[in-house]
């Protein structure tokens, strides 16, 4: 296996980047929208239009998906980037 050149590396280091700025961005995203689907069903119990909402049970399953898909998606993006990166490079002489 031959080293990465130069430019190789830095495009890793970018990509991984790119990743962990999406994982955070994903993250953020969907535990802001399971905070306002909690607030949003407490209000309508608190209307009487819908059953009492438990706080640590519905943000304890929205913390676990928001990692989970966080994960997944970054993971791809990841992946994509290192694909690109291999298919770009050169091709190797063999011996």
């Amino acid at each position: 296996m031959n080293p990465l050149r130069r430019g190789q590396r830095i495009a890793v280091g970018l990509w991984l980047i790119v990743a962990v700025v999406a994982w955070n961005g994903l993250y953020d995203l969907l535990l802001a929208r399971s905070t306002q689907n909690y607030l949003f069903r407490t209000a309508m119990h608190d209307a009487g239009l819908a059953p009492a909402v438990d706080l640590t049970a519905a943000l304890h399953y929205a913390v676990l998906e928001a990692i989970w898909l966080s994960t997944l998606w970054a993971s791809l993006v990841l992946l994509a980037g290192l694909i690109t990166i291999r298919l770009s490079s050169p091709p190797r002489a063999s011996l």
